[in-house]
């Protein structure tokens, strides 16, 4: 199976002891104590997470481990719910019924634990099933984002909490457009939730400054030869002519530490306690793309970080 790429942060839930065939967990059943009124000490889901078609059902099973290293099978007093019922349901009892192809996550509460979820896919065999969701880092869900698996050609759009669900798919390899954002792809292992961020679109003609969202620690990571920028905004400018620009970006004061600029490869960095970095470098002619951000990764000191970057002919 093609592993998934890092563009997507991807959750899998099902450990050992959480996915599998039909539930063959090795666990004791013992009678219900005192203990039952305990708070666990592990929690898990047992059972098999594919379906292949409509109609068909599986069993889930909740077991909980005790402190006293007492196991027992919870199902019947967990709480179940789907979180997508359009595409499977769950009893109270923990049977899963495929009403639709897609994938959907199927949660259990038990005692004081909070949650636990599995993701059941139900697409016929042979395919495969994927939900995930968009965000743009420091703004929140992204609605309307067309997602294709390209070797299918089924697409989705995001809906307005920036979900989508994708079945019957050929391949792993997706790609998310919107207008107004910068195109990502990425690839997905069978099966799983992937995560998917991106960014708006920022362009403008050399000589202008640059009005930027703020970059925050959950913001982008790219690839610069050899280096890498993250967290990291990328921006295209756009040069009349060929020739050498002067590049002045300012940020924060309480940011930290400096910000670092790439332009045509080059990595530019200022002193260790500046708030400023002048560089000049070539661009040619039509749009470049330039990077502001960290170099490899750097835990920011706040939440997020403004910064601008100003353009100019150099002299």
């Amino acid at each position: 199976m093609t592993r998934a790429s890092p563009l997507f942060c991807v959750v899998i839930v099902l450990a050992d002891v959480g996915c599998g065939g039909s539930s063959n967990a090795a666990y004791q059943s013992v009678a219900p104590t005192a203990l039952s009124s305990s708070n666990p000490s592990t929690f898990t889901i047992n059972g098999r997470t594919s379906l292949g078609a409509i109609g068909e059902t599986t069993q889930l099973t909740a077991v909980a481990t005790f402190p006293d290293k007492t196991v027992r099978d919870v199902t019947s007093e967990a709480g179940w719910t789907s979180e997508n019922e359009s595409v499977a349901t769950v009893s109270s009892s923990g049977v899963v019924t495929a009403v639709g192809f897609g994938a959907a996550q199927i949660d259990a509460t038990y005692a004081n634990w909070g949650h636990i979820s599995v993701h059941i896919g139900v697409t016929p065999a042979g395919t495969f099933a994927v939900t995930g969701s968009v965000r743009e880092p420091g703004q929140g869900a992204v609605p309307g984002v067309r997602v294709l698996e390209q070797a299918s050609g089924r697409s989705t759009l995001t809906d307005v909490a920036g979900n989508y669900t994708l079945a019957l798919l050929a391949g792993i390899r997706l790609r998310f457009d919107k207008d107004g954002y910068e195109a990502r792809e990425g690839d997905i292992a069978p099966d799983n939730t992937g995560f998917m961020t991106m960014q708006r679109i920022v362009r403008i003609t050399a000589g202008e400054t640059a009005v930027v969202p703020k970059l925050t620690h959950m913001d982008m990571s790219y690839a610069v030869g050899p280096d890498r920028c993250f967290p990291c905004r990328l921006i295209r400018i756009v040069a009349p002519t060929a020739g050498t620009f002067r590049f002045d970006l300012a940020w924060d004061r309480d940011s930290g530490s400096p910000l670092y600029l790439w332009v045509g490869g080059q990595r530019f960095a200022a002193d260790p306690n500046a708030t400023r970095l002048g560089a000049d470098a070539a661009l040619h002619g039509g749009e470049n793309v330039v990077y502001v951000g960290y170099y490899n990764w750097r835990l920011l000191s706040g939440s997020s970080i403004a910064f601008t970057l100003a353009t100019s002919l150099s002299r």
